[in-house]
């Protein structure tokens, strides 16, 4: 199996991403949920309240890292080599593939959908974990 294929193997069985910031030295760290294309594995997206404190510090700094939350098994991916950006794509452009992924945001959708903006984390390297052996490298 390649490379890429763990990697999008990974992605598949998680659906949550804890993402570093750090403004003015302070790091912080929080748990989102995210989707994926896998015809574009160097990007993860994920929506947030466009007028969440963190959409601050995106602007402060656009330089992210971040693991995803293991679920199944214990391999993972992390990087420290990412940006972030707004996405041009809105909340309903992805919304079915958020759905289709995570359950219960069919309500969290209902619920605050309207407030939501699409952030994507932008990959430049990653390490896949996923066992004792060498991490592997995979860049895009």
């Amino acid at each position: 199996m390649s490379n890429l294929s763990k990697y999008l193997e990974v992605l598949k069985q998680t659906t949550q991403i804890a993402l570093a910031t750090s403004t003015g030295d302070i790091p912080n760290v929080r748990i989102v949920n995210f989707i994926y294309q896998p015809q574009s594995p160097e990007l993860l997206y994920f929506a947030s309240d466009r007028t969440s404190p963190k959409i601050i510090e995106f602007g402060k700094n656009n330089n992210v890292a971040f693991t995803t939350v293991p679920s199944e098994n214990a391999a993972y991916i992390r990087s420290n080599n990412a940006v972030i950006q707004k996405s041009k794509l809105s909340i309903d452009d992805v919304k079915e593939l958020f759905i289709a992924r995570i359950a219960g945001y069919d309500e969290a959708l209902a619920a605050v959908g309207a407030a939501l903006d699409v952030f994507e984390v932008r990959i430049k390297e990653a390490t896949l974990v996923s066992g004792y052996g060498e991490p592997d490298k995979i860049s895009f």
